[in-house]
């Protein structure tokens, strides 16, 4: 099997493990209805990977989602997919408000060569169509880039296309091998940043990003 990322959305053959069992009922009801799980990271044990997924309280949608932890034998997945592409999210219903600011923030993304997705709240909202985007939801975005210099120009556009929107970007960039830092990192001028990757998670010289 393919190494598996963070953010990936995995399908699994058989309901999760979780902590309690509270979240071992929400998992395998979640599993059951055929629910994705987002990959978090590679378990302590070097066995198994963490998931997470966010459930609502249909009975109380003003609530907050509330995230869940689990873990599963990488052997269960059945089926994979990358985070869902900006285009995917601004067609579901909850983006209609926002529907001018999601096409001008995609034709900006497209014109800059970058392939925008995202995870967070607007992707559990677009793929359950449950309420999990709020007045100050942000938009998560995760964008793959090949190296530094790749992310620097791709940090510098989110910074640019945050100022014409209604919501604020938060999110990711992926560099190829190494694994994600947040886009806000990369504007910094600060000697170390914060690198994760399915294995770990690292305070790094702004170097290491470089191959």
């Amino acid at each position: 099997m393919t190494t598996l990322r963070r953010h990936t959305l995995v399908w699994l053959s058989q309901a999760p493990g979780a902590g309690t069992g509270d979240d071992l009922r929400r998992a395998a009801d979640w599993q059951a209805a055929r629910r994705p799980f987002v990959v978090t990271r590679r378990r302590d044990d070097g066995h198994g990977i963490g998931l997470g997924f966010c459930t609502t309280d249909p009975l109380h949608p003003e609530l907050r989602p509330r995230r869940v932890a689990a873990h599963a034998d990488p052997g269960h997945v059945a089926e994979r997919a990358r985070p869902p592409l900006l285009a995917e999210i601004a067609r579901c219903p909850a983006a209609r408000p926002h529907a001018e600011a999601f096409a001008r923030l995609g034709e900006a993304a497209a014109g800059a060569g970058l392939e925008t997705r995202i995870y967070g709240s607007w992707m559990w909202q677009a793929l359950t169509g449950e309420r999990h985007v709020h007045d100050s939801s942000d938009l998560d975005v995760l964008i793959d880039v090949a190296d530094a210099d790749a992310a620097a120009r791709a940090a510098a556009f989110l910074e640019r296309a945050e100022t014409e929107l209604p919501f604020r970007i938060d999110g990711e960039l992926s560099i190829e091998g190494l694994g994600e830092v947040h886009w806000r990192e990369v504007r910094q001028d600060k000697a170390d940043v914060l690198l994760k990757s399915i294995d770990a998670l690292r305070l790094v010289p702004r170097t290491e990003l470089r191959p």
